[in-house]
């Protein structure tokens, strides 16, 4: 048997709750019960990591690519969170670039591509939302 990781990680987060925290007080039952928390959110981020990675670095690729900026797919394409991750901090930091020009010029297609990008940064902060957070 192959454990998922996703659920195995919900379930010792869930017996941290409901066995340990009960047996703790004060700091230590503090500490505990965040932890716990902590590994239902890493459970949750390791299931959808690279699925919203790769739909993030489409979206961002794409309004590079609709500023004139250029941005080549790695040419060996790796699913990996740590690659999905180094290509994401590229195209952001090439779509901080775009933005920046976008606000320094005053035309019609510019303040569109911008509000573009603001939409997506948005949509990039819903997909990182975490269920469990009550924040």
């Amino acid at each position: 048997m192959k454990p998922s990781i996703p659920v195995a990680a919900s379930d010792l987060a869930a017996r941290l709750r409901a066995e340990i925290v009960p047996e703790l007080t004060g700091f230590r039952a503090n500490n505990v019960a965040m932890g716990s928390a902590m590994i239902d959110m890493i459970a949750e981020e390791f299931d959808r990591a690279a699925a919203r990675l790769f739909e993030e670095n489409a979206a961002v690729r794409a309004l590079l690519q609709c500023g004139g900026v250029a941005m080549a797919a790695p040419a060996k394409p790796d699913l990996r969170v740590s690659a999905l991750e180094a290509e994401n901090d590229r195209l952001r930091a090439a779509l901080i670039d775009l933005q920046a020009a976008l606000e320094d010029r005053d035309d019609d297609e510019a303040r569109a591509l911008d509000a573009d990008i603001w939409r997506e940064l948005a949509c990039s902060v819903e997909r990182r939302r975490v269920a469990s957070a009550n924040f």
